[in-house]
């Protein structure tokens, strides 16, 4: 296909967020435009969310936008194909999903059209995009992320082709081409030339776009920038050309028409950077805590439902928007908390409304008629084995049936916890009875004062005032990992290299331990503390720093070298850092999970390209050798895991919001506080600031997929709710069986819809897998896309799936 025409696809990113009191100066200035220059077609990239808001807050800005779409419907079109514009690869998997359905539900709600071409100013792109927009109907794609602050993909030599991602789902799509512009703090060429030219983009103009990309055709000139870009000179200069034409997202089809190249991408295609500690990781933090609490409202409200309660699916969409909008990259990556500190709360109580209201149903129907007792619920699809804590006034004890659960009572500040170790089914909800009983005597934990080794069933642990100076595994004596003089934080405060030291205190119980250690980093306070639970080999940890002002990270040097200031805040090393020497062998590996998916992450070094840039050099991920990732500096991040693994041992970190790591050798430090200069909004942070996480030493038999389970069950832990005597009709029940029990599918969502429950599924592994579905409380009828709309009939609850790839299925109650 030969095309001369140069087409120019241009769209102003904005909305609610940032650009408040932007949206609406633009959109009337768009009716301006249209007018004056007859050629014009512009498309309006605002966040769906930005439509809710502002029609609660100002009306007029979604009465404009109807007015534009109406007037113009072929010369105006929308451009929002997320709900929040998010940084796709820092949110979970479904968030991934509701930032797609709940965008096209709210065009829908307020224009009657969607856009159906997915597009993004900025990194909302993953190795499962294509198969998810598709699920939303979408037609193709344009494989671009117009500006790179924080993320982009890989480039290719074509035109126009079909864009596969991990689970070999097509859609067309228009790539970002080689040479057209990868790398941070960067945007494509084009997209510079269309905000910018002539003000700041004198040495480039579309003529010479189009000359340095001759070889494709059709060639596709496209903008996804902000709304506050002086775009009317170009707008005029486009005017005067013949071969110019521009295009909307829904042109793109028909002008390329059926696509013949494969871009088959992997999970290393796209790459991510983020300020990990930004704002003491608060926002990130947040945004994770928002996110788990929606799914785990809205499971809840689904067994409530089976079980005859009320929907609260008004509550449950609320406590997702509010997330998803923060979840934006603005509030992420420019620190917005005025905005953060608004939409997460208002999910949170969302979120807790629905939780709430529908544990009252639940607790209900399992009370036992004689005894007081303690309702736990899995809303996982697979078994848990976990510990949990109960408040009580007594000393009790907590039976299954006639079984003795192992307990143990723990009192600090005159307030008694029972602690309970837990195993449960998948989807299940289990009764316990509590009855009081004597406390018994320490077995298991020891600690010798003298020699600071603390003893679990687990790991023989050495405490120093710096930190920890190894954690050994108490069977074979193998050293996990050994910090040398055992620093267990370290960090650049107020431009001195600092390693913290402190006191430790040891709390030993029948069947857990708790080591706290209080000191100081840099002069910054700190209270450091570590969980140990029966024969878990799980150690939940918590951090909590009290800053004053401090400066925390670099912004001049960096292993020796200068660290420009766009790159302040990703240079993670010299941030406060969790410290962990890990003993692994050279051959180790680094995997981690994104969005529906768990992936090997190769390693990357940050070296620099020149492209299109006259002045500057554009740093980039490069691809390097084992050899390299374990000699030199790398970054690498996930959602809710990552880990090290050689042929016999492994470590995880289980995060709950500080996603990324800095990895040198076998050194791995998680970035937790950075308060410093930074190009998107300073933030010099003052005030309290915790972070949660868990490390995880493990053997080689343990897989990837079970490693992900048991980081899902620490982000997400069973529910538990006390229950006075009462006449529930159960004692134990099982909502959604995998009557198949295949161990590779894992419901990420379950939830009531209308007057059904959708259930959805993913297949976390590279095989063809199978799953026969089964629910007391319903049928399984349908299969589904992400906007429940039927795709075809389910008989005896029977699914087949291919590898990553993702099932929706519809319940309807019995």
């Amino acid at each position: 296909m030969c095309d001369k025409k140069l087409y120019i696809l241009t769209y102003d990113h904005g909305g609610y967020v940032l650009w408040k009191d932007e949206v609406k100066p633009r959109l009337l200035k768009i009716f301006d435009w249209l007018e004056k220059y007859p050629k014009l077609r512009i498309g309006l990239d605002y966040e769906s969310f930005t439509f809710d808001e502002f029609s609660k807050c100002d009306k007029e800005v979604v009465e404009l936008t109807q007015k534009l779409l109406e007037k113009y419907p072929d010369r105006v079109g929308l451009g929002a194909t997320t709900y929040g514009q998010p940084l796709s690869l820092t949110i979970n998997d479904e968030s991934n999903a509701r930032q797609l359905l709940y965008a096209v539900r709210t065009n829908l709600k307020y224009f009657n059209k969607t856009p159906d071409v997915y597009a993004i100013s900025e990194f909302a792109l993953n190795n499962q995009t294509p198969q998810l927009i598709s699920l939303c109907g979408y037609k193709a794609a344009i494989l671009r992320s117009h500006v790179m602050g924080y993320g982009y993909p890989k480039t290719y030599d074509s035109a126009w082709g079909k864009w596969i991602g991990k689970d070999g789902t097509e859609i067309p799509a228009v790539p970002t081409y080689d040479k057209q512009g990868r790398g941070y703090n960067c945007t494509t060429v084009d997209n510079w030339i269309l905000s910018r030219w002539p003000v700041d983009s004198e040495l480039y103009s579309l003529e010479d776009f189009r000359e340095m990309f001759k070889q494709y055709s059709p060639l596709l000139a496209s903008r996804y920038d902000d709304l506050t870009q002086p775009i009317e000179e170009i707008t005029a200069e486009i005017e005067k050309h013949d071969d110019y034409e521009y295009a909307l997202l829904e042109d793109i089809p028909s002008i390329y028409g059926v696509p013949q190249d494969e871009y088959r991408t992997t999970d290393n295609d796209f790459r991510v950077q983020m300020p990990w500690g930004y704002c003491g990781n608060e926002i990130f933090n947040g945004c994770r805590q928002g996110e788990v609490n929606a799914v785990e409202a809205e499971r809840l409200n689904a067994l409530s439902v089976m079980l005859g309660g009320k929907s609260f699916e008004e509550k449950s969409e609320e406590a997702w928007k509010y997330v998803l909008a923060a979840e934006h990259h603005d509030v992420t990556i420019c620190g917005l908390l005025d905005l953060s500190r608004r939409f997460i709360p208002t999910s949170l109580n969302a979120s807790s409304f629905v939780k709430e209201n529908s544990l009252k149903v639940i607790k209900e129907k399992f009370a036992d008629k004689n005894n007081d007792s303690v309702v736990v619920i899995n809303h996982h699809s697979f078994n848990i084995d976990e510990w949990l804590e109960i408040p009580t006034e007594k000393d009790v004890v907590a039976f299954d049936g006639d079984k003795e659960l192992e307990c143990e009572i723990i009192e600090k500040n005159n307030k008694k916890t029972l602690r309970v170790r837990t195993e449960l089914a998948p989807f299940s909800v289990k009764c316990f009875r509590l009855k009081e009983a004597t406390k018994k005597s320490n077995e298991q934990f020891f600690f010798n004062n003298e020699t600071g080794e603390l003893t679990t069933p687990c790991y023989k642990i050495k405490l120093t005032e710096n930190g920890i100076a190894y954690i050994k595994d108490i069977a074979t004596e193998k050293m996990i990992f050994g910090n040398n003089t055992g620093e267990l934080f370290t960090g650049n405060v107020n431009g001195v290299d600092s390693v913290s030291k402190g006191e430790w205190k040891v709390e030993v119980y029948n069947n857990s331990a708790v080591a706290t250690q209080k000191g100081e980093i840099g002069g910054i306070p700190f209270e450091f503390t570590m969980n140990f639970s029966g024969k878990s080999k799980r150690i939940d940890c918590k951090s909590r720093f009290t800053m004053n002002n401090e400066l925390v990270g670099r912004t001049d040097v960096t292993q020796g070298r200068p660290v420009p200031f766009t790159l302040n805040g990703h240079h993670h090393e010299d941030k406060l850092c969790l410290s962990l020497n890990v003993n692994l062998s050279k051959d180790r590996k680094m995997f981690r999970d994104l969005p529906y998916s768990i992936s090997e992450w190769n390693g990357a070094l940050r070296k620099t390209e020149k492209y299109w840039y006259p002045d500057d050099d554009i740093l980039i991920d490069t691809e390097v050798s084992p050899e390299e990732s374990f000699s030199n500096t790398t970054y690498f991040h996930g959602i809710y895991w990552l880990c090290l693994r050689d042929n016999e041992n492994g470590l995880a970190v289980f995060n709950k919001g500080c996603m990324g790591a800095a990895l040198n050798g076998n050194h791995l430090l998680i970035p937790l506080i950075y308060s410093n200069e930074y190009m998107c909004g300073t933030r010099i942070i003052e005030g309290i600031f915790e972070n949660e996480f868990a490390i995880m030493p493990f053997s080689s038999e343990m897989s990837n997929i079970d490693l992900h389970k048991e980081a899902l069950c620490y982000v997400q832990p069973p529910v538990i709710v006390t229950a006075p005597k009462g006449n529930g009709e159960l004692s134990e029940a099982s909502f959604v069986e995998l009557k198949e029990n295949s161990k590779e599918i894992i419901l990420t969502a379950l939830y009531p819809e209308n007057d059904y429950i959708l259930a959805r599924f993913c297949n976390y592994s590279d095989n063809n897998s199978s799953a026969e579905i089964f629910s007391e409380f319903g049928e399984i009828t349908a299969e589904t896309d992400l906007l429940g709309n039927e795709l075809k009939a389910v008989t005896d609850g029977k699914l087949e799936f291919h590898p990553w790839e993702i099932k929706t299925v519809k319940i309807v109650r019995r």
